[in-house]
């Protein structure tokens, strides 16, 4: 045989070879197709577990007009939402996770999250997902290792503070308080003149907590830079803080002096509206969502909200709470796709312009719109958001679950521990939380 008819021949075998993996190619690629579609036909039910407390925190991510309007796009998926009681979520979602047996998304807030429920451990990498590119602030959704793991309908604005009715402070002349001192002077009128200064539904667990949370995140931002470094390494301790025994020594003697109701541990949250439909209260610590709740049940009434003037210049800061809302999809869901689907679906401007009915946000991703906001959030987001004038709540820096802290306070309230004794407890809880979950100086 001559050296070119060999060539020939060879070269015919290649082009043979090549046309086979072409149209294996095709073929696979073919059945990757056909396997994505079944994907979106097959009949699923999508779970999505949430607390009852965020639900109601964040009623435009939950808009029934939305899971309506996927599940006719999608009619094999139906979307069922499971809903977790509040001071038990946490230990669900992470029985759940553990056991490989989760929803098929989560919905939890993106810091507690990441220390309670590891998320690089347990959730799927969204980092790549087309909304991605959509974000206005990405990086608010951004874990700890740069990558996304949530994805939330909103941008967080508001804040947490005192709530108080503008009616009652307009007819006793009470001007809105800059310091502890004149903090507590108001209290003193509103108790001269019949009223309980302030509502406190320390029956629920986590209610108690805002007080602290917010106060120990204007010191640490603003008079004490670098102090949650210095807990979560050990170099000092929670007893070490001296402004941590001031003040909730302060907050205890509130409840002491008469300026909450007796029957605090035994009232709830839920329990606020029929609380100030009484006309017997002024004043709860709350977050933007209570004045909306509140003004929504009592539309005769005006509320507002100003910071809890616990530390010097506080006054002009309202703290902000970790991004809440955010939805997560366990590496272990049984729907990934349809999980992603759903995501996806609720990342376009048409559903976040949608979700505006329920209640007014500001949208995480360009071309949605920025909705007009009643008064009341009106004047917080010009007031505080808007210039910056905001701090990031204590809760948001710490590494392990808060719940032994909470449960402290409220035995506090009990008469079982004094503030020096909570805060002692803490400690001791605190490195054994932090030396299970491994951290450096525990």
């Amino acid at each position: 045989m001559s050296r070119s008819k060999l060539l020939r021949g060879i070269w015919g075998l290649v082009t043979i070879a090549l046309l086979l993996l072409l149209v294996q190619g095709g073929l696979i690629l073919s059945s990757s197709k056909n396997a994505q579609a079944a994907s979106t036909q097959k009949k699923v039910v999508l779970t999505i577990e949430v607390s009852q407390e965020l639900k109601n925190n964040n009623p435009h991510a939950f808009a029934q007009e939305n899971i309506d309007a996927f599940q006719r796009k999608y009619p094999n998926i139906t979307v069922k939402l499971i809903l977790d009681p509040d001071a038990q979520t946490k230990t669900i979602l992470q029985t759940k996770l553990a056991a490989g047996q989760p929803s098929d998304i989560i919905c939890y807030n993106k810091v507690s999250a990441e220390n309670e429920l590891d998320v690089v451990k347990n959730f799927v990498d969204l980092s790549n997902e087309p909304w991605v590119a959509k974000l206005t602030n990405p990086d608010a959704l951004k874990a700890p290792n740069g990558k996304i793991y949530g994805f939330s309908m909103k941008n967080m604005i508001g804040g947490m503070g005192i709530v108080y009715d503008k009616d009652v402070f307009k007819k006793l002349n009470i001007s809105i308080p800059k310091t502890w001192d004149q903090f507590v002077a108001v209290c003193k009128t509103l108790k001269a003149n019949g009223y309980i200064p302030i509502y406190a539904p320390f029956k629920d667990i986590w209610t108690f907590q805002m007080y602290t949370t917010t106060a120990w995140g204007y010191y640490a931002a603003k008079i004490e830079p670098g102090l949650w470094d210095k807990l979560n390494t050990r170099k000092i301790k929670w007893t070490d803080v001296p402004a941590f025994l001031d003040s909730l020594t302060k907050l205890y003697n509130l409840y002491k002096d008469g300026y909450m109701q007796r029957s605090l541990l035994s009232d709830d949250y839920i329990g606020a509206v029929n609380a100030f439909r009484t006309k017997k209260y002024a004043m709860m610590m709350g977050a933007d969502v209570t004045a909306t709740e509140l003004m929504s049940k009592l539309p005769y009434r005006h509320f507002g909200m100003f910071p809890l003037p616990m530390f010097k210049g506080e006054y002009e800061y309202l703290t902000i709470a970790q991004l809440d809302g955010v939805f997560f999809i366990p590496k272990a869901a049984k729907h990934i796709a349809e999980a992603k689907l759903y995501l996806n679906f609720l990342a376009q401007p048409e559903q976040m312009n949608r979700a505006q009915k329920v209640r007014p946000f500001v949208p995480s991703v360009k071309g949605a719109k920025i909705p007009k906001f009643d008064p009341f959030l009106e004047e917080i987001y010009k007031k505080y958001n808007l210039p910056g004038k905001t701090v990031l709540e204590m809760n948001a820096y710490m590494k392990v679950d808060l719940t032994p802290l909470w449960r402290y306070y409220q035995e506090m309230f009990a008469g079982m521990k004094t503030p020096k004794q909570v805060l002692e407890a803490w400690d001791n809880t605190f490195v054994s939380l932090m030396k299970e979950k491994g951290y450096p100086g525990f």
